[in-house]
């Protein structure tokens, strides 16, 4: 649709996903202004050129700058890390943060959900996935007139809606050219170079004696902008001139190059085969092994996937130091939070120059396998790990670790060989699909590994089970209930107890939908298998929330409500909160049917301030339809409207909304009708529109106090979970201890980390128990995780 992007005031403001600036960016005032007015007269704009060349950053700066004319945000999917096709709509949705727990098609979701959108979506790196992207832009472009696409790609998508800008390189002086000294730092190539070198050297000017030198350098890397970088990195070790004369050795063996573009490459290429070769014998080696990893990782798993474990070798810190001051390894330190470790990560360009590195010398499936077998492992200490104090720590983690552990299934796709250890690995993360917002991408593994002939392995029979569980999440029946039988058959063949329970539990899950006794039988033999072995995690003790949902939609309301008790009881002797959640949730419904609509509530909001933790989108949406079914009772018929009102959108993404249950779908209906009639007609549409205008985090601060916050309010604002003040009755010592407490660590390791007695750390929770009116560590980590993070725990 042609025409000006006209900027609306009303806007909400601050929505999106983009990254702050870490360096400084450099003018590129033409290309900016051609953008934003490519922009302004097509829908799809796709920034071209060579590779670090600088396409990402100009689109970054661009939608910064014209976030103001789309209310409903500008938004970034990162795509370099994306082989996959299958995986780019997934990709997209997490960009969005729209989660969407059916078996439908999720470009279609996709498209429904973008159709009534004002927003910006930012495709990056779209070259390796180059006509997934053109077919998806295209099919969301279609369906949502309100959409712009702005793609960085090193070809054109080539679809006709496209208008294409090539980004050049930064302007430098030309060769040959008699140019004024005093003018030299106004071309851009010439600003970047000395703004990164002064980051390297802090007492770096451009002066008469070094600027001949600098702009010959700036000449020959031709304005390409990570060149630049590579170089001016080098001046912590080397001057400009020093700089030159090597790089002149490599350039003067490059010879003629037919065409420009095919020369940028080539120029790229010198540049970073220099950089390649300044580095050490032990840097080049660690350059190429990092490879294998796909978006950031920590230490600890560079360490793990790429040390020898030779004493003799160079330290792999200091190898690792060497990386970052060459700029060929960056650190991510806005990512850090809850006293997190710092991650890493390499800019694709870089990444993929250290990959072909590494298959030169045949070591490429080595070390993809051993980042395999360390993402197996992270996974199986995750699942081992989730039920109890450090499980919103993990949830962190994990989400962190989404690229790698996706390359890790790749992986284990590639090769038949590798197939059960992605079974196993694939099983094992079911806490992540199941509570981390990732259902359906879990879902398409899980179907991948398990095609035919399915396996007679432990690993099959847990993902089968798994598989079962998300399929009866999604309202597919017959899946669910395919799998649930596989795995009772392979649990028979293996003769695995432990296998036998999980499998009886899914076969029970399963039976939910279609036949509440039996699903009460098998769920509490179950539940019994898993007591009898003393397995406790959150898995087997989700039987307890699951038989407490069967009594209650059998009138067993004192069943009901003691299997939630009980499941309360367990979670908080673990100091879990996830599944403690479901229980509060539960215990609220039972407690609302015996007619205890007040205490229901505060269970429900309790559960909600839990739940807005992670990415539970179908325990939000239970825990919302229960509180909004409260209100009624308690006469609060505009406020349980408005909810109405956001549900509708909520349910949308949620493969079995309320359950499938012709109950509940029953006490929805009732609950509709008192507050329409109530209300009247006006009154209620009115206040059902305004809770469909909510966004998932305005609709929960609604549930949770009463108003919804803007987004620079909810960013802004001091949360304790069902409580509206917004003050932190904390010391700012004693903030640092409940962070650090908030990521599992005990009393004893805080006080080592702080350099303070154990029995003062003792004290300090001591007093943020009783501050915040809390009687356990959970409570305290999950206060910590509904509030703007102050600044990291350190000492």
């Amino acid at each position: 649709m042609a025409g000006t992007v006209a900027p609306d005031m009303t806007a909400r403001r601050g929505q999106g996903n983009l990254p702050a600036e870490e360096t400084s960016f450099v003018d590129r005032r033409r290309e900016r202004d051609e953008t934003r007015r490519l922009l302004s007269v097509s829908r799809l704009v796709t920034l071209t050129g060579v590779g670090g060349v600088g396409k990402t950053r100009l689109a970054l700066r661009v939608a910064a700058e014209v976030s103001r004319s789309f209310p409903d945000g500008v938004w970034l999917a990162e795509l370099a890390q994306v082989q996959d096709e299958n995986l780019l709509a997934h990709t997209v949705a997490g960009a969005l943060r729209l989660q969407d727990l059916s078996s439908r098609d999720l470009v279609s979701v996709l498209a429904g959900y973008l159709a009534d959108k004002r927003l910006l979506l930012v495709l990056d790196n779209c070259e390796q996935v180059v006509t997934g992207c053109a077919r998806l832009a295209e099919r969301l472009l279609r369906a949502a007139p309100g959409l712009r696409i702005l793609a960085t790609s090193r070809q054109p998508l080539g679809i006709p809606a496209e208008h294409m800008l090539r980004v050049p390189p930064l302007a430098a002086p030309e060769p040959g050219h008699l140019w004024d000294g005093a003018e030299v730092g106004d071309y851009e190539a010439v600003a970047l170079f000395c703004e990164r070198a002064s980051a390297a050297l802090s007492d770096f000017r451009l002066t008469p004696d070094n600027q001949a030198a600098v702009v010959r350098l700036c000449q020959q890397l031709e304005g390409i902008p990570l060149a630049i970088e590579l170089a001016a990195a080098r001046l912590r070790a080397l001057s400009a001139e020093e700089l030159l004369a090597r790089l002149g050795d490599r350039f003067r063996v490059l010879g003629g190059a037919r065409g420009l573009t095919q020369a940028r490459h080539r120029t790229l290429r010198a540049a970073i085969d220099w950089s390649y070769e300044l580095c050490s014998a032990a840097e080049r080696q660690l350059w190429s092994r990092l490879s294998v990893f796909a978006g950031s990782f920590t230490l600890e798993a560079a360490e793990e996937v790429c040390a020898d474990g030779d004493p003799s070798d160079e330290s792999f810190v200091d190898v690792l130091a060497g990386l970052v001051d060459k700029s060929v390894v960056t650190r991510e330190e806005t990512r850090r939070q809850h006293g997190a470790p710092t991650r890493y990560r390499m800019l694709e360009t870089i990444r993929q120059y250290g990959a072909q590195r590494l298959r030169d010398r045949g070591a490429e499936p080595e070390y993809r396998r051993r980042h395999r077998d360390w993402y197996l492992r992270l996974s199986e200490q995750a699942a081992a790990d989730w039920f109890g104090p450090r499980q919103l720590a993990w949830y962190t983690r994990m989400r962190l670790e989404h690229d790698n552990l996706r390359a890790a299934l790749e992986f284990c796709l590639r090769d038949p060989g590798e197939r059960d250890a992605g079974l196993r690995m694939a099983g094992s993360l079911w806490f992540y699909w199941v509570t981390c917002g990732v259902l359906a991408e879990g879902r398409q593994w899980l179907d991948r590994l398990l095609a035919p002939p399915v396996p007679t392995s432990p690993e099959a029979e847990t993902a089968s089970w798994v598989r079962s569980w998300i399929a009866s999440h999604q309202g597919d029946q017959v899946v669910s209930e395919q799998d649930a039988a596989r795995s009772i058959e392979l649990s028979r063949r293996l003769g695995d107890a432990r296998l036998k329970a999980y499998a009886v539990h899914a076969v029970g899950v399963a039976a939910m939908v279609t036949d509440l006794d039996r699903a009460r039988a098998l769920l509490t033999e179950a539940w019994a298998r898993h007591r009898a072995m003393d397995d406790v995690g959150s898995a087997s003790v989700m039987s307890l929330v699951q038989l407490s949902v069967v009594a209650n939609l059998q009138g067993d309301l004192a069943g009901a409500a003691g299997y939630a008790t009980e499941c309360l009881r367990i979670s908080d002797l673990h100091e879990e909160t996830w599944t403690r959640s479901w229980g509060l949730s539960l215990l609220a419904f039972a407690e609302w049917r015996q007619g205890d609509s007040a205490r229901a509530a505060d269970r429900l909001r309790e559960s909600l301030a839990i739940k807005r933790g992670f990415d539970d989108l179908f325990g939000i949406a239970m825990s919302l339809e229960f509180l909004s079914w409260c209100l009624v009772t308690d006469g609060q018929h505009a406020q349980a409207a408005r909810l109405f009102g956001a549900l509708e959108g909520l349910w949308q993404f949620v493969g079995l909304p309320l359950m499938a249950s012709p109950q509940f779908s029953g006490y929805r209906q009732g609950s509709e009708r008192q507050a329409r009639a109530a209300l009247g007609d006006d009154r209620y549409q009115a206040e059902y529109q305004r809770g469909r205008s909510l966004s998932m985090p305005e609709a929960l601060d609604y549930a949770l106090t009463g108003t919804a916050r803007s987004p620079e309010r909810e960013r802004a604002a001091v949360r304790r979970p069902a409580t509206p003040a917004s003050r932190s009755p904390l010391t700012t010592r004693e903030e640092t201890v409940a962070e650090l407490v908030a990521t599992g660590m005990s009393n004893k390791d805080i006080a080592t980390r702080l350099l303070i007695a154990p029995r003062t750390v003792d004290s300090h929770v001591e007093h943020i128990l009783a501050k915040l009116g809390f009687n356990s560590r959970t409570q305290i980590a999950t206060w910590v995780a509904h509030r703007e993070p102050r600044r990291s725990a350190r000492p």
